[in-house]
């Protein structure tokens, strides 16, 4: 009660008696009162009479008193808001993984609304996504952490050759025509343009000194040749895998004497787990895990389909035998494709600009 404020004719005293006021006085005008809203719609229909409803006239005073200091915090709560959905910069988490290909590809995720941009998409689908368009990396996933996007990429790291001394040569592991060759250490036995059969020496480990000795060594180096080879391939029209999601969670484990005193239940039903770091005595330790979720996603492929994924394979398999940066593929073509009621049978040819060298021990 007492929302309203009312200005009313000295002759309109006597109707008062049947509403609600309060702090009834009188001024030179008249009287003045306050009422409720059920009282001001009885006696708006009286003469000379008006009201106002003051908490509306309060928040106007307040805000005439106060606009810049209003203006600011709902500017801030927007830029909060801004800052939350939207997306300020794009970083790579491992600076020595950044692919602009990664980058270009994430363009068509960005909503762009003036100098802001958003996600159109979800993470779990942009992931998925990436996933399938980058399949050469072991993995690879984006998180956001405020306005900043986190490009997570594991490459695929090719073993280096043991460090030891063993003797041996290097022999050819595939045919093909020399296109170049770079010897560390050994004899070379062959020559630009020369074609090799799979099996051929390239690089011996018998090296010939000059006062006629002979040194058995272990050939380093490497040779570069054009090759054509077939790739066949069974795909099932329908498949079922596990993949990441992208989503993770970070888990602390606390062991005291060996046995964990905390529980760590998860929101995922179906995750892979990673042990992270560990610190603390025999004692008490305290273990970090990471739990990435899991999704089965089911794929029916087509003609089309299946010719792709077998040339993602070839790709695949070729940069986990790659050890020279020259090495590269020059095309892959179909040859044929088959089908039963369950799988496509795809032959592929491939040529490749690729390392035919493969280190083999000297017997005895």
């Amino acid at each position: 009660m007492g929302r309203f404020v009312v200005k009313t004719g000295r002759e309109n005293l006597a109707r008062l008696s049947r509403l609600r006021i309060k702090n009834l006085k009188e001024t030179a005008e008249g009287l003045e009162f306050y009422t409720d809203r059920k009282g001001v719609e009885q006696i708006k229909d009286f003469p000379e009479t008006t009201y106002y409803d003051r908490h509306k006239q309060l928040r106007a005073l307040f805000l005439r008193k106060h606009l810049v200091a209003v203006i600011g915090c709902l500017l801030m709560a927007l830029a909060l808001i801004n800052l939350n959905i939207g997306v300020a910069a794009v970083r790579f988490t491992d600076e020595d993984t950044y692919d602009a290909a990664v980058l270009a590809h994430m363009e068509r995720y960005y909503r762009r609304v003036g100098p802001f941009k958003y996600l159109n998409a979800s993470l779990s689908e942009i992931n998925y996504d990436l996933r399938s368009a980058f399949y050469h990396y072991e993995w690879i996933g984006v998180r956001k952490h405020g306005a900043v996007l986190y490009l997570d990429i594991k490459k695929i790291v090719n073993q280096p050759p043991e460090s030891e001394t063993t003797p041996g040569s290097l022999y050819a592991k595939t045919e093909g025509i020399v296109k170049e060759y770079h010897v560390v250490k050994g004899t070379v036995v062959i020559q630009e343009e020369q074609y090799v059969a799979a099996g051929d020496l390239l690089i011996s480990g018998e090296v010939s000194h000059y006062n006629n000795e002979t040194e058995f060594v272990r050939a380093t180096g490497y040779v570069l040749a054009e090759s054509l080879r077939y790739h066949d391939f069974k795909i099932a029209k329908r498949s079922t895998e596990l993949i990441r999601t992208g989503r993770l969670e970070i888990v602390k484990a606390y062991v005291l004497f060996g046995r964990q005193i905390n529980k760590t239940p998860s929101k995922f039903e179906n995750y892979v787990v990673e042990e992270g770091k560990t610190v603390g005595g025999r004692v008490f330790q305290i273990k970090t895990f990471y739990r990435y979720e899991l999704k089965e996603v089911s794929t029916v492929y087509d003609e089309d389909d299946a010719v792709s994924y077998s040339k993602s394979l070839v790709y695949k398999d070729f940069r986990a035998e790659k050890t020279v940066p020259k090495e590269k593929i020059i095309f892959i073509k179909l040859v044929r494709i088959e089908e039963d009621e369950d799988y496509y049978y795809v032959r592929l040819i491939a040529k490749s600009y690729q390392n035919i060298a493969r280190f083999v021990p000297i017997e005895g």
